[in-house]
């Protein structure tokens, strides 16, 4: 395991300074470092993401812009009563640092949708993978309670994020309805679109919490990995930035490497989408084709 990064540690020891008044506040049960800081790999431009647990919301004191008394200068804040979160943002000397508000009681139920109903929400899964690698901050008995009370990562849900992420363009979309056009802005987005997904799958296999979502970070998590392609991220790097005629046909093999994993590892994963368009190409049709009736009709006439 690599050793926390320099901007980690001190982002680590800001973070602490900042939630002092947050974690005196009655209600508060946790308080955790999120993201590259907590997994210790920041770097100039990681920001801080701070997770607030409360027993219940203090909404009047949370709008009251606590962390301007730390000199910090306020940005927004966004009240989500659907979800019964708040959201602080602001800037400190061009770090940008948010506070996210909660219940202890939603975080458990979020949680159990994942692990015991077996929800493939990606919003959800993503969140509960940062749970699980952050950096507690106050109450550390409550979280590693919560966190050793959680069941392995449940094969059914494991089936479910591959099942959902195994759709796939059509053998030659991108190259002749993107690539042959001219439709660059098509032919990136489905290379990115195609990434995140194989990612998903790979991730799923390997019973990781993590969702591609937004894809940063990938090469440290394929280190994470004991299932994947052989050099995933440096073929995936290619990818994106080398030639896009060459970055297709790569991504034809990754795909294919992948779905060999899948039924080598998840055989009982359902692949029909996969297969139902196995002999499905689009290719040019230079001419009208002829079909059936038209052959009968001119035979008769």
């Amino acid at each position: 395991m690599r050793r926390p990064t320099a901007a980690s540690l001190w982002r680590r020891e800001l973070a602490r300074e900042l939630v002092r008044s947050y974690a005196r506040r009655p209600g508060v049960e946790m308080v955790l470092l999120g993201g590259s800081p907590a997994r210790g790999w920041a770097d100039r431009y990681s920001d801080l993401d701070i997770a607030l647990y409360w027993r219940k919301l203090d909404a009047s004191w949370i709008r009251s812009r606590p962390l301007e008394r730390a000199g910090a200068k306020f940005v927004t804040l966004l009240d989500m009563p659907e979800h019964r979160a708040m959201l602080e943002i602001y800037t400190l000397g061009g770090l940008i640092v948010e506070l996210g508000h909660a219940t202890t009681a939603s975080l458990r139920r979020e949680i159990a949708g994942v692990t015991k109903q077996h929800r493939a929400d990606p919003a959800a899964i993503n969140s509960l993978g940062g749970f699980l690698d952050a950096l507690p901050l106050h109450g550390q008995e409550r979280y590693r309670a919560i966190v050793s009370g959680l069941p392995p990562y449940p094969d059914a849900l494991a089936r479910k994020v591959v099942e959902r992420n195994a759709a796939f363009f059509w053998k030659g979309c991108l190259r002749h309805q993107g690539l042959s056009r001219g439709e660059s802005v098509f032919v990136c987005d489905g290379i990115c679109a195609m990434i995140k997904r194989l990612v998903a799958i790979l991730a799923a296999l390997n019973r990781l919490y993590f969702w591609p979502g937004e894809p940063r970070w990938i090469d440290r998590w394929a280190v994470r990995m004991k299932i994947y392609p052989q050099d995933l991220w440096p073929r995936l790097r290619r990818m994106m930035e080398g030639d896009r005629a060459r970055a297709l046909a790569d991504l034809e093999v990754l795909i294919a490497e992948v779905l060999a994993l899948v039924k080598k590892h998840m055989p009982e994963a359902d692949l029909s989408r996969v297969r139902q368009f196995e002999g499905l190409e689009v290719r040019a049709t230079e001419r009208p084709p002829s079909f059936g009736w038209q052959r009968t009709h001119s035979t008769k006439t």
